[in-house]
């Protein structure tokens, strides 16, 4: 059964005004009895304000939901940086949600953040299709920028976004152009749109070069360094030849470039090895990993003045920004 307010002040015996004050703890015009036993109910029902209902506050609250998929990934931290930077500027408020790559606490997250009356939603979603987003923001007057992923037919704000088929598409014409053949390709989640671009560069590259698309060279992952690991052995296992490793991000590649040590395959000599993202740990491991860099404070910070444009009513030039990675070459391959 769904509580609501109408449930709670019959269940305490009190009109839905009191409930109410008890809710938004208003000082006037409720007993202390009365509200011990209006907030012991709440408790006990678990009941939370439908505030959706009654529309979106008129005053700001300058607060600014984050919801990003995963805190453990080097590339997010980068992120939450630059938009609580660029935000506490403007003194705003960054609340933050780690949903770990989970649908079902994504839309938890975004009900908590439209409840709490945030200004605005930054968004990197798990969520693959617009139906799976459980609210339409502009109904409520709240702005969501997406960052770095994209989710079908979705209306949102704005976005901000890397120029992912071309990034992909350089990193595999490097190694085709330093003789590969039989490039592995190691994918994120297929869901994502991100995955599903990286994976369109890889395969533009090869047709470019007249290279034969094999799909046991693709293996999928989930950005964790145990899943690029894991693809390498499984490739090994299965003894599918390889001379080249592409990884959709650089906690992957590092994945991948152990596995290679425990296998004795040497780097770049054998197999080379390229990433993406240019964390900080990409220049610290042996060999030092080639890589794309991904402008991520940028990114971070373009997302949060798109934010800060839109709660304001300021007009955006572009509401679909688009960044390019480059190519950092290191080690990992061969000069």
């Amino acid at each position: 059964m769904s509580v609501t307010i109408e449930y709670i002040a019959r269940m305490a015996n009190v009109s839905k005004a009191t409930v109410s004050r008890v809710i938004n703890n208003k000082a006037q015009g409720v007993g202390k009895e009365t509200r011990a036993r209006v907030q012991r109910l709440i408790d006990e029902y678990g009941y939370k304000p439908n505030l959706l209902a009654r529309g979106v506050a008129t005053s700001r609250t300058k607060t600014i939901g984050l919801v990003i998929p995963d805190i453990t990934n080097p590339f997010f931290p980068a992120l939450i940086k630059a938009i609580e930077h660029c935000a506490s500027e403007r003194e705003y408020t960054v609340v933050l949600c780690n949903t770990d790559s989970s649908p079902e606490k994504e839309k938890q997250s975004i009900s908590t953040l439209i409840a709490n009356r945030v200004d605005g939603i930054i968004l990197a979603t798990v969520l693959e299709e617009q139906r799976c987003i459980p609210y339409d923001f502009a109904k409520y007057n709240i702005p969501c920028v997406l960052i770095d992923r994209r989710t079908k037919g979705f209306d949102y704000s704005a976005g901000v976004f890397v120029d992912n088929e071309y990034a992909f598409y350089i990193a595999a014409e490097l190694l085709i152009k330093h003789g590969n053949r039989r490039i592995a390709f190691i994918a994120g989640p297929s869901n994502l749109s991100t995955t599903q671009e990286r994976l369109a560069g890889y395969c533009s590259a090869l047709k470019q070069y007249a290279l034969h698309y094999d799909p046991a060279l693709v293996v999928q992952g989930n950005f964790q360094y145990e899943s690029g690991y894991a693809a390498v052995m499984r490739l090994h296992g299965h003894g599918i030849p390889f001379t080249a490793v592409l990884a959709s991000n650089d906690v992957m590649a590092i994945g991948a470039l152990k596995a290679l040590r425990d296998i004795g395959r040497a780097v770049p000599g054998e197999v080379e090895v390229v990433g993406f993202d240019n964390i900080q740990f990409s220049e610290m491991v042996d060999p030092p990993l080639t890589t794309l860099d991904q402008p991520l404070y940028e990114l971070g910070s373009k997302a949060a003045e798109a934010m800060l444009a839109l709660i304001e009513g300021r007009r955006l030039d572009d509401t679909n920004i688009r960044m390019e990675a480059k190519l950092v070459v290191r080690a990992s391959t061969r000069p």
